[in-house]
């Protein structure tokens, strides 16, 4: 006879292990934790083994290609003047970006830091153009800079209905549509020490700008502070002025700020007997945020059927991971009773992220074949 089953409750323990290794963790989501165990007869071919976790980092260098430039002149209208900047563009860097996956939420293409040298220069320019200007004007004038760029369409420039650039990009482009040139704006203005979301409407993006009561216009309550809309994609929209079409309509605010976001990819192999299936994980865990994961411990388990509860599971050192790293991730002989269904999930467990969990469909291994 051997231990076979514990049914532990995956939250609970997650954060206790967590706990014990130092780390940060949410109060919140802690849990009382439950353990029960059941023994079964083995006859088993497969010898009994422990779970095994490993990883391996692939860490991406982001650097921008400095080398011969490109000088752009930006001419625009302000207020009835006129304002001249200058930018200088290197192909290279273009080429960097174009392998860039797109699968991220808008916010993270705006915390970007990696075109931080062009978003930096803007701001100083920017700042030193409206030296002259009221507080409140420093965000319009930035706007119209952007407005002044002309609206492409994702689909007539790239083929795909959707393709979020991120501001270098649209610099580069020389234009974009509706959330290209807010994500643009954003960094902009977040990097001049303004307060900044993305506004979602229906089909259109927009920004929104941390204001106070003395600005009149359209505004969106957002954890406790106002923002004030701000048009990006053609000219002349002031500070507080929405299109007719959006007035009333419900909006979803994304805040601006560099975070870790991991995305897990994974498929499986399976060895069995009357008695035991033993379940392999090959997992790829990716971190497309704008911070490094910290404390970041990869967990694998196999779910039961009962709610909360697991056949089997392992949870690995804790690690620092970076953005735009991948980790390659192997699990070995994690083990449920043959004929009990099981699911397989993996998910990362940090001190300031916790991964959506990516599960298998449910199986159920019976001797010969898998239901």
């Amino acid at each position: 006879m051997r231990l076979a089953l514990r049914l532990i409750y995956v939250v609970a323990l997650v954060l206790i292990v967590l706990g014990l290794q130092g780390c940060e963790v949410d109060n919140a989501a802690d849990e009382e934790t439950s353990i029960l165990t059941t023994t079964y007869s083995t006859t088993t071919t497969i010898e009994p083994t422990t779970p095994q976790l490993n990883y391996s980092l692939e860490e991406r260098t982001i650097k921008l290609d400095l080398g011969s430039a490109e000088i752009r002149k930006y001419k625009w209208e302000f207020k009835e003047k006129v304002y001249t900047m200058k930018l200088a563009f290197y192909s290279g860097s273009y080429d960097i970006y174009k392998g860039r996956t797109r699968a991220r939420n808008y916010d993270l293409f705006a915390s970007d830091p990696y075109d931080d040298i062009y978003i930096k220069e803007i701001a100083r320019q920017l700042s030193e153009l409206g030296t002259s200007l009221d507080d409140w004007d420093i965000p319009p004038l930035a706007i119209s800079f952007i407005q002044s760029l002309p609206y492409t369409s994702d689909l007539i420039t790239t083929g795909f209905d959707e393709y979020p650039r991120f501001p270098f990009e649209t610099l580069y482009d020389d234009g974009g549509d509706c959330e290209d040139t807010s994500i643009l704006a954003a960094a902009i203005l977040e990097e001049m020490g303004y307060g900044v979301v993305l506004v979602e409407l229906p089909g259109h993006m927009a920004v929104g700008v941390e204001c106070d009561k003395s600005v009149e216009g359209s505004r969106y309550e957002f954890q406790g502070k106002d923002y004030c809309y701000l048009e990006t994609t053609s000219e002349g929209w002031a500070l507080g002025q929405i299109p007719d079409e959006f007035k009333g309509v419900s909006a979803e605010i994304l805040s601006v700020q560099a975070r870790p976001y991991l995305e897990t990819d994974f498929n499986a192999s399976y060895s069995y007997d009357s008695t035991d299936t033993y379940v392999g994980i090959n997992a790829t865990l990716q971190n497309l945020g704008t911070e490094a994961a910290k404390c970041l411990r990869i967990y694998a388990g196999l779910e039961a059927s009962e709610p909360g509860k697991v056949w089997d599971q392992i949870m690995g050192d804790n690690f620092t991971f970076p953005s735009e790293t991948t980790a390659r991730i192997k699990v070995k002989n994690l083990h449920a009773p043959s004929g009990q269904p099981f699911r397989i999930i993996v998910r990362a467990i940090g001190d300031n992220i916790v991964s959506e969990p990516a599960y298998s469909d449910w199986i159920t291994w019976t001797f010969g074949s898998p239901q």
